[in-house]
């Protein structure tokens, strides 16, 4: 049974409006969902690159501390010895020269 309002639309051409209306909405939210699945997938990666980063951060600031202590230490004792070896063989080729 088919009727006709006062601008001559059918309960048919209403019924395809409704349906093609919630054809849209159902087409909107797919592709809300499947933004926030994009963005749930990206906040995963971006957290997990960011943890990386931090553990870097932390390897680097180690690595730094360590070449600190061996550049205080360590080189510093060498420069001592070699400074002590010139000496040691300035003396001795002025003795050589000497005789």
């Amino acid at each position: 049974m088919v009727k006709n309002n006062n601008k001559g639309t059918t309960l048919d051409d209403l019924a395809n409006m409704v349906a093609t209306g919630f054809d849209s909405v159902d087409k909107k939210i797919e592709n809300i969902e499947s933004r926030m699945v994009a963005k749930d997938e990206f906040n995963l990666r971006f957290n997990t690159l960011e943890k990386k980063v931090d553990k870097l951060d932390y390897q680097m600031s180690e690595v730094y501390d360590i070449l600190k202590r061996f550049e205080e230490n360590d080189i510093l004792n060498l420069q001592k010895r070699v400074q002590t070896l010139e000496k040691v063989v300035k003396a001795l080729a002025n003795q050589i020269s000497s005789k």
